[in-house]
């Protein structure tokens, strides 16, 4: 569409509302797609609010220059803000609110603000454990959303036998690193299996046992490496772990790309009820295989057992530990292949397929 064409037509306008922003996070990084991706198509008009920012500033300018107003709110009730509010909810309407996350709020905004269409996004797995943290007020606004959007069929499986009502699925968004190619010259020890985890680093996600892998002698042949941050992980307490390489924090495409360039596989055991984990899609994107416990979605996009290794359960150790084992092996031994992976991700999950999906999905006529 040329620009002429575009400026013939009426913007849709879009209220994007989600109850929770850190600066690292897969729903982050979907935000940021999404608002990006919309954004760039040039047929919507984005207003943003956040009721609880933990962005960076950097983070917050760039989806403010993407969004013609963005309300990030910090926990404090300032002036500003409250203005801002005042004048999103009595001086605008819009064509589709699309609200993200989990609580009370979700409803609250749903009777602040004019829209025609509203569609909630609920980005965690959905099953028995997620469903113990909903709120009363949060499942009124489940049951009440006219559209319901799950991140995977078996997420929006075990929300629709929980609600009994129907709910959808599309997936989340990733950044594209489709054009990632392993490069062993970033490894100071190329001859070693590179297995890595990179995310927020909290218990749930099995920062612990990675770190009590990396000390077994049968897996001495594996470099492990972390990236992140996390109140209970500083680096000091890496130092204990001399074989786990722990190298902070990363931010941005760019920085992904090496990281993912630098790699060989990736371990999620997770505990964590996971919706669809968005660095799943992005190592699918680079072909770099993963291993993960089957949490939410992740048996959706596990192609093969080769190259996308579901975990039923992290117990008995001593499995998980052949299990590991196995799988650094096929990776050094050249069994893993990169093709279906890459190939899966540009017909289901690349940004243009995606922003097709949430179009015609917020913006039904």
């Amino acid at each position: 569409m040329d620009s002429k064409e575009i400026s013939n037509l009426e913007k849709k306008k879009l209220l994007v509302y989600t109850t929770q922003l850190m600066s690292t996070g897969g729903i982050e990084s979907h935000i940021n797609v999404f608002i990006d991706q919309m954004y760039q198509t040039q047929l919507y008009d984005i207003d943003l609010l956040v009721l609880n920012s933990r962005l960076t500033k950097e983070q917050e300018l760039y989806l403010s220059d993407r969004c013609r107003i963005s309300v990030f709110m910090r926990g404090k009730k300032d002036f500003i803000t409250l203005l801002k509010l005042l004048g999103l909810g009595l001086f605008h309407k819009y064509d589709a609110l699309y609200s993200n996350g989990q609580g009370d709020s979700i409803f609250f905004v749903k009777k602040m603000f004019q829209w025609k269409h509203w569609v909630h996004h609920h980005h965690t797995s959905g099953d028995e454990g997620d469903q113990d943290t909903w709120t009363p007020k949060y499942i009124d606004a489940l049951n009440k959303a006219p559209e319901l959007i799950a991140c995977s069929s078996k997420n929006a499986r075990d929300m629709s036998k929980a609600l009994g009502r129907t709910v959808n699925t599309i997936p989340v968004f990733s950044n594209d690193m489709t054009e990632v190619e392993r490069d062993k010259s970033l490894n100071e020890e190329p001859e070693k299996v590179h297995l890595a985890y990179f995310g927020r680093l909290i218990p749930e996600k099995g920062i612990d046992l990675l770190c009590k892998l990396s000390e077994e002698p049968e897996l001495n042949f594996i470099s492990f490496h972390i990236w992140g941050e996390g109140a209970q992980y500083s680096e000091t307490f890496f130092e204990k772990y001399p074989y786990v390489s722990y190298h902070g924090k990363f931010s941005g495409k760019e920085e992904l790309k090496r990281v993912l360039a630098s790699i060989d596989g990736f371990l999620l055991l997770s505990v964590h009820p996971e919706g669809l984990p968005v660095s799943l899609l992005e190592l699918m994107g680079a072909g770099v295989p993963w291993m993960a416990t089957n949490k939410g979605g992740i048996s959706d996009i596990a192609l093969d057992e080769m190259g996308t290794r579901v975990i039923q359960s992290l117990k008995p150790y001593d499995n998980l530990k052949k299990r590991i084992l196995e799988f650094a092996k096929d990776i050094q031994l050249g069994r893993v292949s990169n093709y279906e992976q890459k190939q899966l991700y540009e017909s289901r999950f690349s940004s243009s397929v995606l922003v097709k999906s949430w179009g015609d999905m917020l913006f039904k006529k």
